[in-house]
């Protein structure tokens, strides 16, 4: 499938009924273990969501980088890269590594 994935947070895309689209495909996310906690909380740990908001925001402002690039890979590019943007921005500073190992790759 192309599009974008969420490293750690399979779920995310399919909840917010995202559907891949392009040639590319990115994977956004981190590698720490514990950001599916941060995400989605735990019984002792409010959830402090960072990564869905910035799926929502970046696919809310999908309109206005589209008439930048010229094709559909590009947007998948553009679109991953607002996503890693603004999941870094959201995320909590207190998590240690979290925020700095948020991530857009390029997978295919």
């Amino acid at each position: 499938m192309a599009g974008i994935t969420m490293l750690g947070l399979d779920g995310v895309l399919d909840a917010l009924d995202y559907d891949g689209f392009g040639s590319q495909k990115y994977r956004v996310g981190t590698n720490t273990e514990y950001a599916v906690y941060v995400e989605y909380g735990t019984a002792s740990n409010q959830a402090q969501p960072y990564l869905r908001p910035a799926v929502e925001r970046a696919v809310s402002e999908l309109d206005q980088y589209a008439s930048d690039v010229n094709s559909v890979d590009e947007l998948i590019e553009k679109l991953a890269i607002k996503i890693e943007e603004y999941a870094k921005k959201q995320a909590p500073v207190d998590t240690g590594n979290l925020r700095g190992s948020i991530s857009a790759q390029r997978v295919a």
